[in-house]
């Protein structure tokens, strides 16, 4: 009867262990699609910004709210930038509860630099379109 609760037991800890692994690697998992997400939509923001660069240089009748809308691309990319140097993939010496911890606070802030970055795509949108050559 102990050799069975032995092994009862040791399957246990092996379930429980793979078990918050694929728990930590699916919110891993989330947290890169959002991220994927975001850098689809940076070609679009890279885009307006030389937009509004061209806008600055070339059309002085626009320069001052050309440039306001350049601060807020700017913005929204350099949030990303900060994000993306300062995210740990590894996690390494950390328990389980603090990496998911960790993980759901990077969604959390991935998913807010998905909405600034989105906004900043839609104003600076408008803006150009409202002002084409």
């Amino acid at each position: 009867m102990k050799k069975h609760i032995g092994f009862i037991l040791t399957a246990a800890v092996i379930i429980g262990c793979a078990d918050t692994k694929k728990q930590e690697k699916l919110l891993l998992d989330s947290v890169i699609a959002v991220h994927d997400k975001v850098m689809a939509n940076d070609g679009h923001l890279m885009n307006n910004k030389m937009l509004l660069d061209s806008l600055v240089k070339n059309k002085p009748t626009v320069k001052d709210s050309a440039i306001a809308y350049l601060k807020i691309v700017d913005g929204a990319d350099s949030v990303m930038g900060d994000w993306m140097h300062n995210f740990d993939i590894e996690n390494k010496g950390k328990s389980h509860q603090e990496i998911m911890d960790y993980l759901n606070d990077q969604r959390k802030k991935i998913e807010a630099i998905d909405s600034q970055i989105n906004q900043a795509i839609i104003q600076s949108d408008k803006y150009l379109n409202q002002n084409k050559k």
